[in-house]
């Protein structure tokens, strides 16, 4: 007689998931997966039947970045799981906390020349903080508590459990182990008064937010330590929204390729605070220009050291109560105006608001495009940015109202994370809206995923900027280089092939319009804007050319 009380390993597996609070799986099943996906069947934990495989990883990246608790993919052995692989590696390069599952062939099988087997182990270990193979199914829940741990502990990332069939088929009697909160470190004293030294002794210090300042939980701490202070504050792509436009302290966003605005604050800065910044968002010599600026740094963990950065002072652990802190020691110490900050700040500004599309039909400007997004937009929606020419734009001149509230993915950046991500984000969106903003390049990368967002009702609106090439590429090989363009279905009928409503914008005159209408929609909406790169300079930068009508518009 069989024993009721032992488990088999993938019912312990998808046990641990449950009792760490796991209640979403996105992902495509395979055959060596049966006995997890009747294990997940039988639980509470829904399973999000995916297109493909790198559409289920990027969902399960976009969960862990808005939820701050791990996204969850799953994918079979061979080639499902080397579909898995690029939005594993999204995870791990933007440190969003993600736990990857795999199925795999039996134990008999490993290192073998076999039927689809590959080593699964290897192949996730370079994107990873974690990736181990499940020998034992007593072992299950050991392995399952040190990644869960590991996927938050210090800057997420993300790992890799793979479970060979007959170790999810095998009998065991073992239970899920506790899974502890990340612990919350703080700062030493010695270094905060190290730090709060060195701020003070600045006479032009720049404050750089980077995404750590999300992760963590510290936007408000970042925006009163700017408004007690004064000191001017730049923020990553991934980190916008920490303080609003129109405050004062405000330098905008850094990372663009060629010379922006905020690059004058930077040239003027004679110390440079980086706050929850990842090297991954932007070259960081790119921030000091070669000059022999002191740095100092605000973290979880330490700088790397292999950033080129000569580290002045830092404070490592949570970001929130070091500002707090150093902002005490300061005693109410402000910083005077620099007019360089000033310029930097009131050019862009100029840029944000100025008209470059000449008329209201035809191809628009991208600026012009981002300036209707920012005004349409309520505190309580989402957006994603795809990668290519427009996410640059996007970086630069769609303004969120809060943190987190625009996703910019820019560690690894890989195209085709905005159309499946919106499915994750619109699922965890009590109100409001979610909008993906994509290229025609990067759209394609992922549109199987248009039939996962109608199936499961999702309110979600996908924009594409129209313009038939690989713009970024294409602005880098420059006029006598090789280009690179392509055809494009016909939006109408790919909108009406996966049951969505289609908004053809003509140009800036009807775009307003159009874009409310699709963000108030009921059912998915796909919005078509013909992009004129070239209007604007092809790529951001603090000059561009000016066409037509000057004004705000």
């Amino acid at each position: 007689m069989r024993d009721t009380t032992t488990k088999s390993g993938a019912q312990v597996l998808v046990d641990c998931l449950v009792s760490a609070g796991i209640d979403t799986v996105f992902g495509v099943p395979g055959e060596e997966t049966t006995a997890l996906m009747e294990a997940l069947s039988a639980s509470d934990i829904e399973f999000v039947l995916c297109r493909n495989e790198q559409g289920a990883a990027y969902m399960a990246s976009v969960h862990g970045r808005l939820a701050g608790t791990p996204g969850v993919c799953l994918a079979t052995l061979g080639p499902g799981a080397t579909n898995l692989v690029t939005g594993v590696a999204d995870a791990q390069l933007d440190h969003v906390p993600l736990i990857a599952i795999t199925g795999q062939g039996g134990r008999g099988r490993l290192g073998r020349m076999s039927h689809q087997m590959i080593d699964l182990e290897a192949l996730f270990a370079p994107v990873t903080k974690l990736s181990r193979t499940l020998l034992v199914a007593d072992d299950i829940p050991a392995s399952f508590a040190e990644a869960m741990r590991l996927a938050q502990v210090g800057r997420p990332g993300a790992v890799h459990l793979c479970l060979p069939e007959d170790v999810a088929a095998a009998e065991c009697n073992t239970s899920p182990l506790p899974v502890r909160e990340p612990p919350q470190t703080r700062a030493g004293q010695d270094d905060l008064q190290t730090l709060a030294d060195r701020l003070a002794a600045a006479e032009r210090p720049v404050l750089v937010a980077g995404a750590g300042v999300v992760r963590d939980g510290a936007a408000e701490a970042v925006r009163m330590f700017a408004e007690t202070t004064h000191i001017p504050v730049a923020t990553t792509f991934m980190a916008k929204g920490i303080l609003p436009s129109e405050h004062s302290q405000t330098l905008f966003s850094v990372g663009q390729n060629e010379e922006d605005w905020v690059d004058l604050a930077l040239q003027a800065a004679d110390l440079i605070l980086l706050v929850g910044f990842d090297a991954v968002e932007y070259a960081p010599l790119g921030l000091t220009r070669g000059k022999d600026v002191p740095v100092c740094v605000i973290d979880t963990d330490p700088p790397r050291a292999d950033t080129g950065l000569v580290i002045a002072a830092e404070a490592v652990g949570d970001i929130g109560h070091a500002l707090t802190d150093i902002r005490l020691r300061l005693k109410g110490q402000t910083w005077a105006s620099v007019s360089a900050f000033d310029a930097a700040r009131d050019g862009m500004r100029l840029a944000l608001e100025r008209r470059l599309t000449q008329d209201d039909t035809g191809p628009i400007a991208p600026s012009d495009i981002c300036r209707v997004v920012t005004k349409s937009l309520r505190v309580e929606d989402t957006v994603l940015s795809g990668v290519g020419m427009h996410k640059l734009w996007i970086a630069r001149h769609v303004q969120p109202q809060r943190a987190g509230q625009l996703i910019v993915p820019n560690g690894l950046a890989g195209m085709g994370l905005a159309l499946p991500g919106a499915l994750a984000a619109a699922r965890l969106q009590e109100e409001g809206r979610v909008l993906a903003i994509c290229g025609d390049g990067d759209v394609m990368m992922n549109v199987q995923e248009m039939e996962t967002i109608t199936r499961l009702g999702a309110r979600v609106t996908v924009m594409v900027w129209v313009d038939g090439g690989l713009g970024l590429i294409d602005a880098h090989q420059g006029k006598d280089g090789p280009n690179f363009p392509f055809g494009n279905p016909m939006w109408d009928r790919l909108a009406s092939a996966f049951g969505w409503t289609h908004a053809d914008v003509r140009g800036l005159g009807d775009l307003p319009d159009l874009l409310n209408a699709a963000l108030s929609a009921e059912g998915p909406t796909l919005v078509t804007v013909p992009v004129a790169y070239d209007a604007a300079g092809h790529m951001p930068a603090k000059a561009a050319p000016i066409l037509g009508n000057h004004s705000a518009g």
